[in-house]
């Protein structure tokens, strides 16, 4: 797998490379550029040198017929004209110098530097002959026309040779060295400037291409990379990068794959422990609630049981008044009266503290029921205690209370002191909605499917057909029995039917309707 990084430094190399050649090629372009432009200015200044010398040489003609013509003493002229070609002469030789220096630099030929060397000798003589025939010119006082053909012949031959012709050769070899100079020179820049043009026409195509090149191996990765951290922005952490061809890239999607494990992983076990925690608090909530409806359960049925409890001890505590009372009214009885009193007391006395037991137990355990002692008992002697209770509660509302001439002799397994609460409710309650001087009337029957069957009647306020089924509620009273009785509970008839449940039977009601009076019975099975 390549490295990104491999690839850029190829490129920079693809780039760097031909930039290095292209600016060396230049560099050497230059340095020749340069050479060829000194040559050619150093050719220049010899060739204007050398025409210069050549118009010296005619103003020192001009002033050698002058001299012929006017005589007298023109040396100063002379000299200065003489100075002139020296001058020129050297800076020729300086310029030749130059050039020789240039050359062995770039190790050029020295060819035109020998034909050159020919050329200063030739200055040299020519200033020799012009001085020595301007010198001759001096020396005649009247020359004639013969002499002055001679030197005049003189002046314009060196060694046999044409001083004219011989100048205007050198000219024309120096001209023709300038133009090759020139134009050695425009070859150079011509050369250079293609060179810098076809440089940067390839390394732009070159950087273009690479660009290109780059662009599309970075843009793929990249990408990728965007869909990845978009899918890790979504929540999608199961997103895996793969599939890069550059190392750089494989590296950083390993690394974010990494990273996205570690996230699903973090918020898989935070899901995990969030649901625990749900859990764990959805079932302490059951828990409490379980707990606080079983408080109110029992805090229900602990207001129930006490005000069952409550109502039922002001059965016994009305029988103890009231026995107490007839007790006292009595004049001069026997001690069999007081007796049978006294023994009525402590029945009711002993139920109280029954009841009592059962108000200590609901306050040790609320939530307890009402306990049963089942045992075999005899019909008659519970409805003969019943018939005891319910008559000294008549004698107080002057209500004749009533049982059958002889009850059956049977025996049911039964709790007789509930089985006795209930009869009283049922008795007291038809005490209390009897009317004064009314008569509560109570009869045993076993019926055919071997239950007993213990009815109460009385003929006092009735109950409305509609109202039958409420009467069971607690602390409900219709508006009858309000008025009769304003100071009720309603609770009675509720007690008494929860017992007879509890005891294994039922209890039901029957009234003709208003005015028609009422009959409670309670069945309950026999014993077998």
């Amino acid at each position: 797998m390549k490295s990104y990084v491999a690839w850029l430094h190829l490129s920079l190399f693809c780039v760097g490379l031909p930039a290095v050649v292209f600016a060396w090629l230049g560099w050497q372009l230059s340095i020749e550029s340069s050479y060829r432009v000194e040559r050619g200015r150093i050719a220049s200044d010899i060739y204007s040198a050398l025409t210069s010398f050549d118009l010296s040489k005619a103003q020192l003609r001009i002033w050698s017929y002058e001299q012929d013509i006017s005589g007298g003493d023109a040396s100063d002229e002379r000299r200065l004209i003489l100075g002139e070609m020296e001058n020129q002469a050297a800076a020729i030789a300086d310029k030749t110098r130059q050039a020789i220096e240039l050359d062995q630099q770039r190790q050029k030929s020295l060819q035109e530097h020998q034909e050159r060397e020919a050329l200063l000798n030739l200055l040299q003589d020519v200033i020799a002959k012009l001085e020595s025939e301007t010198a001759q010119r001096l020396a005649l006082d009247q020359p004639d026309l013969a002499d002055l053909a001679e030197i005049d012949a003189e002046y314009e031959q060196i060694d046999g040779l044409s001083l004219t012709d011989a100048l205007s050769a050198a000219r024309r070899q120096e001209a023709v060295l300038l133009a090759q100079e020139r134009a050695r020179a425009d070859e150079s820049l011509t050369a250079a400037r293609q060179l810098f043009l076809s440089a940067g026409a390839f390394v732009s195509i070159l950087t273009v291409l690479l660009a290109v090149i780059l662009s599309k191996r970075l843009r793929t990765p990249l990408r990728r990379l965007s869909e990845g951290v978009q899918a890790y922005q979504s929540g999608d952490f199961s997103y895996r990068l793969a599939d890069f061809r550059d190392a750089e890239f494989s590296t950083l999607a390993q690394q974010l794959n990494a990273m996205a494990s570690e996230v699903k992983d973090a918020r898989t076990r935070a899901t995990e422990q969030r649901l625990h925690l749900e859990n764990t608090v959805a079932a302490r909530t059951t828990e409490l609630r379980a707990a606080l409806d079983d408080l109110s359960a029992t805090d229900a049925a602990r207001k129930q049981l006490l005000a069952d409890i409550g109502h039922e001890l002001r059965t016994p505590v009305t029988v103890l008044q009231g026995e107490a009372q007839v007790a006292l009214r009595a004049k001069e009885k026997d001690s069999a009266f007081y007796r049978d009193t006294l023994e009525r007391i402590v029945t009711v006395a002993r139920q109280m503290g029954g009841l009592i037991e059962d108000l200590i137990e609901v306050v040790r355990n609320p939530a307890a029921q009402v306990p049963l002692a089942l045992q075999n008992v005899a019909l008659p002697s519970v409805i003969s205690r019943a018939l005891d209770t319910a008559q000294s509660l008549g004698a107080i509302k002057q209500v004749t209370v009533a049982g059958p001439a002889k009850v059956t002799d049977i025996t049911l397994t039964t709790d007789p002191d509930r089985l006795h609460q209930v009869l009283v409710c049922l008795l007291d309650n038809a005490i209390r909605y009897s009317h004064e001087t009314g008569t509560v009337t109570l009869a045993c029957a076993v019926d055919q499917d071997q239950s007993l069957s213990v009815s109460v009647i009385d003929h006092g306020i009735g109950i409305d057909v509609v109202d039958i089924p409420a009467v069971w509620d607690r602390g409900w009273r219709a508006q009858a029995a309000r008025a009769h009785r304003p100071e009720g509970l309603g609770l009675g008839l509720a007690i008494a039917r929860q017992l007879a449940h509890a005891l294994g039977g039922t209890i039901t009601i029957h009234s003709a309707g208003k005015t028609q009076g009422t009959t409670a019975t309670l069945r309950l099975p026999l014993s077998k």
